[in-house]
């Protein structure tokens, strides 16, 4: 076989009906083009399961534990939680309306703050961070796996170890990593617009069981354990925050509750695109949010509290795969099938915050990237593969610095999206000419100068200079005065604020071209079938050539 036709089967297939409307090119593909109708099947309720399935992960489970390490106290906490969680849903729903309105995701709403080609800058970040997640959540579900593997064959724990000390896993550890990453890749075939009913499903068996797992620890304990009480601080570890530093605990904990889903915030509108009408993804995000986040993490503190209370030998096991595996050592052969029920639903959780949170992410994102070689499923199947170079057993075992970088992306991304909401709604009063998204020359109202909007790099810089000491004595040993720790304290609410505030600033004083257009004819058959002039309106590539400066190859509309 000759190379050149080696390379056209390794291209995305195109469908022949929508090869009539558009076809495959740099800029677009299946995946990346505005969702017609019957792609669009999400309703309020998907989204509903949709947190529900996302919400109830480790991640969560495990929130109290740094929120305690502040020095504050329980209620301190969840009140933290509360208030951080409402944020996280505002922000959601303000990051989910361009999707839900235009049915394009986060790639293509870049193209429109950033310009078509400097929008592959924000798009590299997420790409990045997707890798990283994926490999992490990946690990802790094979965590929860060797867990559940282990209530049927406990003998999984004493297998056979070819790794040294050093390597922070045993052979167990490896194997269901492993394992989970293989049993992830069937469900990565089906398509996101199909995720209504697992979502529905994951989410409530991983409801029924953070609750049994709640109510089990409440009657054995007969209250809530040791951590509620007033020996809570000696247990943790910490001294209790008073005044001041009370107060700046809480402000840094709210701002990390955002910080934490940062990345999930940025690119919300990459799931609110299928929704079957935008109110849909509005309410259902209000209240699922804020719901499952502080449930989890309220269950979180009280199944640790009690299993300090009754396992004192065993340290806090803020992590559920390890109070499951000390449930399991210390009771009798009952506690097995109760490890094993519980076990199945947080893998259930695991496979959605990980297939749908990150290999899908970086899955659509990469389709963006290079739409003429990869779609969702391609880039989704590669995300997910990536977690075994990513090592993440290193990572999460002690590479602190690293471990510092992620907690603090926030301080990078929160600018980007304050820029997108503010270009959105405030700039272009939440018009989008659908049509110039897929065209990188200077017929595009968002080609900007040589496909570069210069606002943009410019009121980024300026979200981000602010917080980026405290970002980088968190993670080195720099020192820095400790008003610079409270600014770093408050990175994602003042990032999002300051660059959105820069660029609303700089294009009202240099206004971009092609405010308020949009599309004179439906060429995608978005809001219904296509339409458009003639032949759907289309030109030929061949037309297209000498404007697009050899970046596109499409036969999509251009109009004078």
């Amino acid at each position: 076989m000759s190379r050149s036709k080696l390379l056209a089967k390794l291209q995305v297939p195109q469908r022949e009906d929508e090869a009539e409307v558009w076809q495959n090119s740099r800029w677009l593909n299946r995946d990346n083009v505005p969702l017609p109708p019957h792609r669009r099947t999400w309703g309020a309720w998907s989204y509903v399961g949709y947190w529900c399935a996302t919400g109830i992960n480790i991640s969560g489970w495990t929130g109290g534990s740094s929120l305690l390490s502040l020095g504050l106290s329980v209620g301190e906490a969840m009140a933290v939680v509360v208030i951080g969680q409402c944020l996280v849903a505002g922000a959601c729903v303000l990051t989910g309306y361009f999707g839900a309105e235009w049915h394009v995701g986060f790639p293509l709403w870049n193209r429109t703050t950033w310009g078509m080609k400097a929008s592959i800058f924000p798009l590299l970040n997420r790409i990045a961070l997707s890798f990283t997640w994926s490999a992490t959540q990946a690990w802790f579900g094979g965590q929860v796996l060797k867990t559940l593997l282990g209530s049927m064959f406990p003998s999984i724990y004493n297998m056979h170890n070819p790794f040294p000390a050093s390597t922070a896993m045993d052979g167990a550890d490896f194997m269901c990593f492993c394992l989970f990453l293989l049993i992830s890749l069937p469900f990565i075939y089906i398509p996101p617009e199909k995720y209504r009913i697992p979502f529905l499903f994951t989410g409530a068996i991983s409801t029924i069981a953070c609750f049994s797992l709640f109510i089990w620890s409440l009657a054995r304990a007969h209250g809530g354990g040791p951590l509620i009480g007033s020996e809570a601080m000696s247990i943790v570890g910490v001294e209790k925050a008073r005044g001041t530093a009370l107060g700046w605990a809480m402000v840094y904990g709210i701002s990390s509750q955002m910080g934490q889903i940062c990345a999930g915030i940025l690119n919300n509108s990459d799931y609110t695109r299928f929704a079957v009408h935008p109110r849909a993804q509005i309410i259902s995000q209000v209240v699922a949010i804020p719901v499952m986040g502080v449930l989890t993490c309220l269950i979180g503190i009280i199944c640790t509290s009690v299993a300090a209370q009754f396992y004192p030998d065993e340290g806090l096991l803020w992590a559920p795969y390890d109070l499951l595996a000390a449930v399991q050592k210390h009771g009798g052969a009952g506690a097995r099938a109760g490890v094993f029920f519980a076990s199945l639903a947080f893998l259930f959780a695991q496979f959605g915050i990980n297939i749908a949170g990150n290999a899908v992410s970086g899955g659509i994102d990469l389709a963006s990237l290079f739409p003429k070689w990869i779609n969702i499923r391609r880039g989704a199947y590669f995300t997910t593969l990536m977690a075994l170079p990513m090592c993440p057993w290193a990572l999460v075992s002690g590479a602190t610095v690293y471990i510092s970088v992620m907690s603090g992306y926030a301080t990078f991304l929160a600018p980007m999206t304050g820029m997108m909401v503010f270009d959105y709604i405030f700039i272009r009063k939440r018009k989008v000419k659908l049509s110039d998204l897929y065209q990188c020359n200077p017929s595009s109202i968002y080609y900007y100068y040589k496909g570069f909007n210069l606002r943009a790099p410019i009121a980024w810089v300026c979200g981000v200079a602010p917080c980026f000491p405290g970002f980088l004595a968190s993670v080195s040993t720099v020192e820095i005065p400790l008003g610079a720790t409270h600014v770093y304290y408050l990175c994602w609410p003042l990032g999002f604020a300051i660059s959105g505030i820069v660029f609303l600033v700089l294009s009202k004083i240099w206004p971009p071209a092609g405010l308020g257009e949009v599309d004179e004819y439906d060429y995608f058959g978005t809001f219904g079938e296509p339409d458009g002039p003639g032949q759907s309106g289309l030109t030929t590539p061949e037309e297209n050539k000498d404007k697009d400066e050899g970046a596109i190859v499409q036969a999509i509309p251009l109009r004078e």
